[in-house]
């Protein structure tokens, strides 16, 4: 299968695009860090297989509805209630 090909039968079989799928792959990881981990947010963006940190903030905000340092500081805040 030709990489166009895979990328139309991917983008029909799931209703996003591979690059799409990958990228919230991608948050999804960082949130876990950003809970579990004291790293910089920058250092989990290149972690999380970003290579370019205002990319990584708006995939992360897009996907989230936030940006990193608050769903982190959040997330902390979250932990230390409950």
């Amino acid at each position: 299968m030709t990489v166009p090909a895979f990328c139309r039968y991917f983008k029909r079989v799931t209703g996003k695009t591979f690059t799409r799928l990958v990228n919230e792959y991608r948050v999804v990881h960082a949130t876990k860090l950003l809970q579990q981990s004291q790293s910089s947010i920058t250092d989990i963006c290149f972690e999380c297989g970003f290579n370019n940190f205002s990319n990584f903030n708006k995939f992360f905000k897009e996907i989230t509805g936030k940006n990193a340092s608050k769903y982190r500081s959040e997330m902390k805040q979250m932990t230390s209630n409950g």
